[in-house]
């Protein structure tokens, strides 16, 4: 255990160390959490696909400005979400959505209904988690924290592999 969270720690360990917003840590997050998650027909797909509701500030923002990042090979690319589209729309287009705190209540409530996906929802508040959604990244202090919520993660059809599991927070407990 000690091992694989000492493996995780040398991963994030860059983007950690050259980060200066929280933003910049969210991108490493986001990046490297997508290592650790097997999504189903990732086989037939030519990329991983992030999704964002602004491409222009956030996690986004940095992510576009990287070069040549590939998970198993495949470039990750990212797309704009639109607010009208929904729950099975967004799924069928992402592997990742984030969203930020600006956003949740509007983006969470439109979900009332939300379904078994292959996509991972990620968010910065626990009450993202408590809404619903699978993972947040939450800002405790100077610190970034991965959170996620257990039972809506049972619900989805990809795989998070234990590396990553090890290393997060849950909640509830």
């Amino acid at each position: 255990m000690k091992l694989t969270s000492l493996a995780l720690l040398l991963i994030f360990m860059p983007f950690i160390v050259n980060a200066k917003s929280p933003d910049q840590v969210r991108s490493a997050f986001l990046y490297q959490m997508a290592k650790f998650i097997e999504f189903p027909e990732e086989e037939t797909k030519n990329s991983i696909q992030f999704c964002f509701y602004s491409m222009d500030s956030g996690p986004a923002s940095n992510l576009k400005s990287a070069t040549n990042l590939s998970i198993r090979n495949k470039p990750i690319e990212l797309l704009e979400a639109k607010k009208t589209w929904t729950y099975r729309e967004l799924s069928s287009a992402c592997d990742i959505t984030y969203i930020d705190e600006t956003n949740e209540t509007d983006i969470l409530s439109a979900w009332t209904d939300t379904i078994e996906s292959n996509m991972l929802t990620v968010g910065e508040s626990i009450e993202f988690l408590e809404r619903g959604g699978i993972a947040s990244l939450v800002q405790e202090g100077s610190k970034i924290r991965l959170y996620i919520n257990k039972q809506a993660l049972e619900k989805q059809y990809f795989i998070v592999r234990s590396r990553l599991l090890a290393v997060s927070k849950f909640h509830p407990n």
